[in-house]
């Protein structure tokens, strides 16, 4: 049988219009995660007045049950067959319910007691991100393989993508600081409030868009839907496949990553000493990515996408371990983060297109596709890494003696932050390194 990818041409390629209508819903996605995986910690510890070790095991364990619901979810895209496909719809099923989850999540009731604070904490962070967020960006990330055909298409459509994510990510690193300021300031609970229902709008309209703007193109049956997936022949396929294994330990590891990223607010503040810094910090890992981004494609194309993701995992390892030898030296970090934002940029680009170059190879050698499975899976390890990553950050704060009352942090605490920014970073790029010298697919996927 042949694939997708043999039968669609260049002439298939999805237009100009199509790629920027799909990545305005990473716009979506990111307004809450950016604000989520950045911000929520401090909002915890300095507005709501919790424990640092307490946000670092509820988010361990929330997103291990965020990461099982992925499977499901990724079974249920695999069941649905709707005139708009199977996995379209649930960005306008679900647009809704995440934007009113990101309200929830910064809005602790200031008038409960300890265990109904800790209660609400669990089940508002475990419906953003478990129910919520599952199926809206799983399907977001199932939609790709489903309205881009080819690897190379694919490649060129997740530059604009994280040109978006990009966009999105330095918007909110950059703009909250100061709304912060400007609406109370970090310990106050309007000012967080109001944060939250400004991007929950963003992401409401920008998920709108990916749907009507964004068709699956994968051809359908006579019977106008989409040709039955085997369940049980996928999974017993998929588990057979190394390369299923190998991406879903990446997205554990890239977004353990950015899940300690959420300690960066602490580190401007207290190691560099100034909040405002944060937008700094992110302004200088994010320029060279956008400036690396338009010439990707090519790269990849010439070099192969696997060597590029290498090369970028041992940039970031190196500009880590130079970060270290001053640590709370401002133009000594910012030069440094330079060379980690160009290579972080090859995994944020090319990391959610692996599993639709997965996808594409099992149809190729067994004849059926597989989407919502794959994609679950990969799903299910960025949600274990992020919650790793964040578990991370409570514990090494806890442990450090972080006080949200303190005026100035004592050294612990300082060097649990140091760490946590620059130190684990560095071990876990050399653990994509290692991860990526057994990736082999590109041969198989041109």
């Amino acid at each position: 049988m042949a694939s997708l990818n043999e039968r669609a041409g260049d002439s298939n390629a999805s237009s100009l219009g199509t790629k920027i209508c799909f990545s305005l819903g990473d716009i979506g996605c990111n307004c809450i995660w950016t604000f989520v995986s950045g911000f929520l910690m401090l909002y915890y510890t300095d507005s709501a007045g919790i424990s640092a070790g307490f946000i670092g095991t509820m988010m361990l364990v929330s997103r291990i049950l965020d990461g099982a619901s992925d499977i499901a979810m990724g079974v249920v895209i695999e069941k649905t067959h709707t005139r708009w496909g199977k996995a379209r719809p649930w960005l306008l099923f679900f647009c809704v319910p995440f934007a009113l989850s990101l309200v929830l999540l910064f809005n602790v009731p200031q008038s409960l007691g300890v265990v109904y604070k800790h209660t609400y904490i669990y089940a508002s962070y475990i419906f953003m991100a478990a129910i919520c967020y599952t199926a809206v960006n799983l399907a977001y990330n199932a939609l790709l393989p489903r309205f881009s055909l080819t690897s190379h298409d694919r490649n060129i459509v997740s530059a604009f993508r994280g040109i978006a994510v990009i966009i999105t990510a330095l918007g909110i690193s950059l703009a909250t600081p100061p709304l912060l300021e400007a609406f109370g300031g970090q310990q106050s609970q309007g000012a967080w409030s109001k944060l939250a229902a400004i991007y929950a709008s963003i992401s409401l309209v920008m998920l709108i868009v990916t749907f009507l703007g964004v068709k699956e193109r994968v051809p359908l049956d006579s019977e106008g839907k989409t040709a039955q997936v085997p369940i049980g022949k996928a999974l017993s396929t998929l588990a057979r496949n190394k390369h299923f294994y190998l991406a879903t330990a990446m997205f554990v590891v890239f977004y353990c990553i950015n899940g300690v990223g959420g300690v960066g607010i602490y580190y401007a503040r207290d190691v560099l000493g100034n909040a405002g810094y944060f937008g700094v910090l992110s302004l200088a890992s994010i320029l060279p990515m956008l400036v690396a981004i338009p010439i990707l494609p090519s790269v990849y194309k010439k070099f192969g996408k696997r060597n590029a993701m290498l090369v970028g995992a041992l940039a970031s390892a190196a500009g880590c371990l130079l970060q270290l030898l001053k640590p709370d030296s401002l133009p000594l970090y910012l030069a440094f983060a330079l060379l980690r934002g160009l290579g972080s940029i090859t995994f944020s680009m090319s990391i959610f297109t692996l599993a639709s170059d997965i996808v594409e190879a099992d149809e190729k050698k067994h004849g059926f596709r597989a989407e919502g499975l794959v994609t679950s899976a990969n799903s299910f390890g960025m949600k274990v890494g992020t919650g790793i990553g964040s578990g991370m950050v409570g514990w090494m704060l806890a442990l450090g003696g972080y006080n949200a009352l303190a005026e100035k942090q004592a050294g612990s605490a300082i060097s649990a932050m140091i760490t946590l920014q620059i130190g684990i970073p560095a071990v876990l790029s050399l653990m994509l390194a290692l991860l990526l010298a057994f990736w082999n697919l590109e041969r198989k996927v041109s």
